[in-house]
């Protein structure tokens, strides 16, 4: 029998927006989250590269000083694209990812977001099943999107909602 660490309550969770300064944290998050098999995972650089365009923001959750889960999105016009997203795995099942979605809802609409998309690798059930809860919709389909670190070429399955 394992034992589970002591963790906060979810009502313990502190949501924040966070920019450049978060990407060390939210790159490590990544690494810990995402298959390698897939690179899926992005580098700090590749994070602070993005928010430093000035379109781009980090929704966070933090448990005490601990970062539990991130969202990264980019907004053109009234678009919104969540880019990565993330809950520790020590935080899985607690519907963390859920929260995560109405807190990108909430921060894309404060922008004048009127409408959220984003892409997610074909066999990601964990993630579809949560993008689907979260009212998004499956809108379609693109054929080799994704490439694995061996070369094999998997489909993204897109999804999208407008912000009401």
């Amino acid at each position: 029998m394992s034992v589970q660490p002591n963790l906060p309550e979810p009502d313990q969770l502190r949501w924040s927006e966070g920019g450049i300064v978060a990407s060390p944290a939210v790159a490590a998050l990544a690494a810990s989250s995402f298959d390698p098999q897939y690179r899926e995972a992005w580098t700090e650089l590749q994070i602070a590269n993005l928010l430093a365009g000035g379109n781009a923001w980090l929704d966070l959750c933090h448990a005490g000083q601990e970062l539990v889960a991130f969202a990264l999105n980019r907004q053109v016009l009234d678009e919104v694209e969540l880019l990565l997203c993330a809950v520790s795995p020590a935080w899985r099942g607690r519907r963390i990812g859920l929260r995560m979605m109405e807190q990108v809802a909430d921060s894309a609409r404060k922008r004048g977001g009127k409408r959220l998309f984003l892409e997610v690798r074909q066999g990601n059930e964990a993630a579809m099943a949560l993008y689907l809860s979260a009212g998004l919709r499956q809108e379609g389909r693109r054929p080799a999107y994704y490439r694995t670190v061996v070369g094999d070429s998997i489909d993204a399955i897109t999804f999208a909602s407008f912000l009401q």
